[in-house]
């Protein structure tokens, strides 16, 4: 297998047992506190002028990382961050959200101005989520399982994030749901292939055929934990002129996916519990041109939007219960996840090499999203390699 492959490989277990990617996000507090979270103070400063703070945190145990040599085990507080947000007037607000690296640095999440006249018509500029699958509009905070998963490769500035400006709404009763944005772009660095040239374009629709998603913006979750009856269908596209490869040869990045989203109370006021099925399809486009190694020129492969883009077809499919009665101080949510993603023919190895991760667990929910624990079973297989596993107890708390 080339050497391009068997960095994606490395950088996607990187990936499962880090969960410190470039598209993992969570979504923010401040002007625009979601109903699901809490903010940990708010100040208000006078008519319709108001400041809020908020943290996150995320941890985990992890019983074996494949990518450290000799590693049987290891804890680590993966994700810390801090939540800010502040209205100034009746239609502007602004976000401002840190992350904490691993390296003890500071980066920003979130610098969003917001200026929200119109519920079906709202303009954002700044830092932020570009238009893409609900995976990455959910978290890590919001989605149903702890790891972030493999498939979803839309190229971020950091998390996802990318600089840019972006308009979105709500119509039809809130059941419809737009946004897109034109943004910086990937590989805009020296030696890459769109350096100060060609910005990012990108879009998604959605469509709610029962309740409308009771997150915030054009955010999502992949449970709600029985808050309401969801049957979302979503469509995401992105594309940007020389967004891959190196100065030398450039290709154009094309990306869509189609993802959905069923969860439904059983019985009245969920007296049976609540099921949940997710699903998502992918397809990444190169024009034939092998991309970058991630993280090209940067300090390490998590800072900037450089690199790491691969040609092929992705999918995931995954599925969870709520279970209605109480365990001490919570309820239990058993969930499988599988994931898939295969190469293009020919660009990377003979055939259609492929990586896939299969995830079996349960969620402990004290309080939806904001305080909850994960043990989940992990096991990932590239090409060519063994099938690996891993046992992970993981903890988030958000308010």
């Amino acid at each position: 297998m080339i050497a391009l492959v068997s960095r994606f490989m490395t950088d996607r277990k990187k990936e499962l047992f880090y969960y410190g990617s470039i598209v993992s996000v969570g979504v923010v507090l401040g002007g625009i506190v979601s109903s699901q979270a809490h903010a940990v103070a708010t100040v208000n400063l006078g008519k319709d002028q108001f400041f809020t703070l908020g943290v996150g945190v995320r941890a985990q145990y992890l019983s074996h990382d494949s990518t450290v040599a000799g590693n049987k085990g290891a804890a680590s507080a993966d994700d810390f961050r801090i939540y800010m947000g502040a209205q100034f007037h009746k239609y502007v607000k602004a976000t401002l959200n840190l992350e904490r690296l691993r390296d003890g640095n500071w980066n920003v999440l979130d610098g969003i101005l917001q200026v929200e006249r119109w519920k079906a018509f709202n303009i954002w500029g700044g830092r932020m989520l570009t238009p893409s699958d609900r995976s990455n509009l959910d978290g890590p905070y919001f989605l149903s399982t702890y790891a972030f998963p493999l498939v979803a490769q839309y190229p971020g500035a950091w998390s996802g994030r990318d600089d840019g400006m972006a308009v979105w709404g709500r119509l039809l009763k809130d059941r419809f749901r737009y946004v897109t944005g034109i943004y910086r772009g990937h590989n805009w660095v020296p030696g890459g292939s769109n350096y100060g040239e060609h910005p990012l374009f990108a879009g998604r629709v959605e469509y709610n055929f029962l309740d409308p998603e009771p997150s915030p913006a054009y955010y999502t979750a992949s449970t709600y934990y029985g808050k309401a009856d969801i049957l979302a269908i979503g469509l995401a596209g992105q594309y940007e002129a020389d967004g891959v490869g190196s100065a030398e040869v450039k290709g154009s990045y094309k990306a869509w996916n189609v993802d959905g989203l069923f969860e439904k109370k059983i019985g009245k006021n969920a007296k049976y519990g609540v099921y949940t099925l997710e699903g998502a399809y992918y397809q990444y486009y190169t024009d034939g041109v092998k991309d970058i190694s991630a993280g090209y020129k940067q300090r390490s492969p998590a800072y900037g939007n450089v690199g790491g883009i691969n040609a092929g077809t992705a999918f995931l499919a995954s599925t969870a219960y709520l279970i209605p009665y109480k365990l001490g101080w919570g309820r239990v949510q058993p969930l499988v996840r599988y994931q898939e993603f295969r190469f293009k023919e020919g660009m990377y190895g003979p055939g259609h090499p492929k990586t896939t991760q299969f995830d079996a667990g349960a969620n402990y929910v004290m309080d939806a999203h904001n305080l909850r624990f994960t043990f989940d079973y992990v096991r990932y297989k590239s090409a060519n390699t063994p099938a690996q596993g891993a046992f992970l107890l993981g903890m988030q708390f958000q308010y």
